[in-house]
C-alpha cells in the first residue's frame, strides 16, 4: 500500500509544482514532434517512468512466486527511475527557462 501512495506523490509533486509552466506549454499545443519532444519532453518523460514502476508498485509485498508477481521487476523498476529522474531534471530546467519569460 505505500508503495503506491509512494507513487501518487510522484506523479502529483511535479504536476503540483511546475503546473504555471505546464499550462503555458500546453496554451501553445501544436501537432509536431518537433513540440512534442521539446515542449513536452519532460512530461512525457515522468509519464513514462510512473508508468514504469506501477507494475512494481503493485506487486509490492507479493510472493515472488505469484502471477501477479513480474518476472522483470528490477528492470521495470530501474527504467522506471531513469525516466522519471530524467523528466524532473529537464522539467526543472524547462521551469527555469519558463521563469526568466515571466
Amino acid at each position: 500500500m505505500s508503495a503506491l501512495v509512494t507513487l501518487l506523490v510522484l506523479a502529483a509533486a511535479p504536476f503540483a509544482l511546475f503546473h504555471q509552466a505546464l499550462e503555458d506549454e500546453l496554451d501553445g499545443f501544436r501537432w509536431t514532434v518537433g513540440y512534442a519532444i521539446t515542449e513536452l519532453g519532460p512530461w512525457l518523460l515522468l509519464v513514462g517512468g510512473l508508468g514504469f514502476m506501477l507494475p512494481v508498485a503493485i506487486s509490492a509485498g507479493l510472493d515472488p512466486e505469484s502471477r501477479m508477481y513480474p518476472r522483470s521487476r528490477r528492470e521495470l523498476f530501474v527504467w522506471g527511475v531513469v525516466l522519471y529522474l530524467l523528466g524532473a531534471v529537464l522539467a526543472i530546467e524547462s521551469f527555469d527557462v519558463w521563469s526568466y519569460a515571466h
